[in-house]
């Protein structure tokens, strides 16, 4: 008797344990559906007609609503993919066509590469906003580089002029004007053009034009308007000379002055640093 017992209150005990969570009170409500539903197991986890009602007003507020579907998987169908992302992009505002995009104002730039640049924004699906944002960006790093390589040519110029000042001493404005008197004469539009774009800033170039004005002087064909264009080198090489003038002369000769003036003259243009 009492080992039947045991195993009754044994089988009972099993019996709780395995249980489902589900209890009457939980699926009571379904009682009343149709026999064809009450059991589906969508309704599993409504726990009473109102957890089912809060449900159905949530799909409604979503009915109508302007969805896109996104597919699980494209495999490898790039047509499929293709026309997938086109109607999403379409969906979001892409423009209809590529000409519709509308450029910055100021923006810069020849038109086939601003058309060619809306073909492909078109094509990648690009919004008008992000177009915009895009091409004012790209346009502040074209403006920042113009502006960079203004600088830069500025202070190359800036840099030439104040090297030659410093090698070519008071003889500096003589001898630039006699080059630049050169250029026009016998120089073309072309070729000032091209001394215009930067060319002509180079040290070189104007060390070149300097030395074919003082040979085509020496000719006669061009002459400048200032006498004062020897350079620092050519002054200290004279004053030597006049240096010597000085020694074999007596200080009574009527030229001693002028050759002292002469001398003064020199070394200033061959000292020009310490003058003053």
């Amino acid at each position: 008797m009492t080992e039947a017992t045991g195993t009754a209150e044994a089988t009972e005990s099993t019996a709780t344990e395995t249980t489902p969570a589900t209890t009457p009170e939980t699926t009571g409500w379904r009682e009343g559906l149709s026999p064809d539903i009450k059991d589906h197991t969508s309704l599993s986890e409504f726990k009473t007609p109102d957890d089912l009602a809060k449900s159905y007003v949530n799909q409604q507020k979503m009915i109508g609503v302007n969805k896109i579907p996104i597919p699980d998987s494209f495999g490898e169908n790039e047509e499929v993919r293709g026309k997938f992302f086109n109607e999403v992009f379409d969906r979001l505002g892409r423009p209809k066509e590529a000409k519709d995009y509308k450029v910055p104002e100021g923006a810069k730039g020849e038109q086939r590469d601003i058309d060619a640049f809306k073909a492909e924004a078109h094509k990648l699906g690009i919004l008008p906003y992000q177009f915009e944002g895009i091409y004012k960006y790209q346009m502040g790093i074209v403006d920042r580089v113009e502006r960079q390589q203004a600088e830069g040519k500025v202070k190359k110029n800036q840099d030439s002029e104040a090297s030659l000042r410093q090698e070519l001493g008071l003889a500096y404005e003589g001898k630039i004007l006699k080059a630049q008197t050169l250029l026009n004469k016998y120089g073309g539009d072309d070729y000032k053009a091209l001394l215009d774009s930067g060319f002509g800033s180079d040290p070189a170039v104007v060390k070149f034009m300097i030395k074919m004005s003082d040979m085509m002087s020496e000719d006669g064909i061009v002459r400048g308007q200032s006498e004062v264009t020897m350079t620092p080198e050519q002054a200290r090489k004279e004053v030597n000379t006049v240096t010597k003038q000085l020694l074999e002369m007596k200080q009574s000769d009527p030229e001693y002055k002028d050759l002292l003036s002469r001398k003064r003259v020199l070394y200033e243009m061959a000292y020009p640093s310490n003058k003053g």
